[in-house]
């Protein structure tokens, strides 16, 4: 049987430490990944999850990796997480196939929350 998983990709491991407690309580494996191969390979081997992407380091390659997990992997549901209000860049992730975009005003910490909700029923 296939777990639900949820892939972190970031350059801090800040979202992955907020996410880590909820991993614990629902018994979801949770990667904290900071190589876009390594990201599609864990969506390949393991299926469906949730896929987290911290924009800002590295825009034309974080939004490569997007749009490919969104087209590569339609079952996967992905949030795009950005550190600063930007109506055009949260639009562009919308447009590239995020599920939910977390942008300010919306607090950050909020992730565990949607994480939740948005995980596969079943593990």
């Amino acid at each position: 049987m296939k777990h639900a998983q949820v892939l972190v990709y970031e350059a801090d491991g800040k979202l992955t430490a907020a996410l880590r407690e909820l991993s614990q309580r629902r018994g979801f494996r949770l990667r904290d990944l900071r190589h876009a191969s390594a990201c599609l390979g864990c969506l390949r081997r393991h299926g469906q999850g949730v896929f987290v992407l911290r924009l800002g380091r590295d825009l034309e390659k974080e939004l490569t990796l997007l749009q490919r997990v969104c087209s590569y992997f339609p079952d996967a549901t992905a949030i795009v997480v950005g550190d600063a209000a930007n109506p055009a860049l949260a639009a562009l992730a919308w447009d590239l196939g995020a599920s939910y975009v977390l942008f300010p005003p919306q607090p950050p910490e909020l992730l565990p929350q949607l994480v939740e909700n948005l995980l596969p029923s079943g593990k």
